[in-house]
């Protein structure tokens, strides 16, 4: 279970599902950057992007080894980011011309000394602060994609997707019960490899409670009721992805752990999806 390599008869899929409330205008700090948390969370899905187009690149031209979606949500609704009906194909994403950043991070030369490398992103979407939370209805369009995606032929014999949702806040179109309910509904959903990967992941500035990432069941156990219901609504990480967990956590963590994030930072939320999509690299 979650082995299949990926290739141009048995492709993926990633679904990123957005919060774009009017509280993702909080400033939050990025490597040597303050930004909103919407820039942020754009930045880092539009990297995820362009890695996954760069992952698919060969030779020949870019093969369709994905199939990936965005989903943003605020105001009273979601919608979809990238297409308007859903997924879009990584070899037709990469036809597309969006106009580009760069961006810096710091490197450690062999000799000890630093340096900044840059690298440039296509930036697929912007970034987007307004309104109320309406993470019901952008995790019920989730829910229906991968439903329609998971039931193809073609699809029966694949990795299974991965969705991600990254909010701030808590849902503003739901009860908990209703919340649990659709998370679990998407958490069935899978192939002959494996059923669908949901990571609920929240992001904040707050530093009066502990962050959570990839918390051990003791850990839930202590958690306030808000962490508790996101860890209920996530995936509990399967086994080919415990050893880079436990690097991430460090000594003492053992397994199972849960694929969500609770008052996470930027940094943390980068590695969460940097795991999270580690299936990218199985690829023919």
């Amino acid at each position: 279970m979650y082995s299949q390599e990926i290739t141009r008869r048995h492709r993926t899929a990633f679904v990123i599902a957005i919060d774009q409330s009017g509280s993702m205008q909080e400033k939050v700090r990025f490597g040597r950057h303050e930004m909103s948390k919407a820039a942020a969370v754009a930045r880092i899905t539009n990297s995820l992007l362009t890695e996954l187009v760069d992952r698919s690149r060969r030779t020949d031209g870019v093969r369709n080894y994905y199939d990936v979606a965005v989903v943003g949500y605020s105001g009273d609704e979601a919608s979809m980011l990238l297409d308007e009906d859903g997924f879009v194909a990584i070899d037709r994403l990469a036809r597309r011309q969006p106009q580009t950043e760069t961006l810096y991070s710091e490197e450690t030369l062999p000799d000890g000394s630093a340096m900044l490398a840059g690298h440039t992103v296509q930036q697929w979407l912007l970034p987007k602060a307004a309104g109320k939370t309406p993470m019901y209805e952008a995790l019920l369009r989730v829910r229906d994609l991968l439903a329609v995606w998971c039931a193809r032929d073609e699809n029966r014999a694949s990795f299974p997707p991965v969705a991600i949702n990254i909010t701030d806040g808590e849902a503003s179109d739901c009860t908990d019960d209703e919340l649990r309910r659709v998370c679990a509904q998407i958490r069935r959903l899978g192939t002959d490899d494996g059923t669908a990967l949901l990571f609920n992941i929240h992001i904040s500035t707050d530093r009066t409670s502990p962050a959570m990432v990839f918390p051990m069941p003791d850990e839930i156990a202590r958690a306030n009721p808000y962490a508790r219901l996101l860890a209920e609504c996530s995936s509990i990480m399967p086994e080919p992805f415990d050893e880079a967990v436990r690097e991430f956590k460090g000594a003492g963590a053992v397994p199972p752990f849960y694929g969500m994030g609770y008052n996470t930072s930027i940094i943390e939320l980068l590695s969460i999806i940097n795991i999270g999509s580690r299936s990218i690299t199985n690829i023919e």
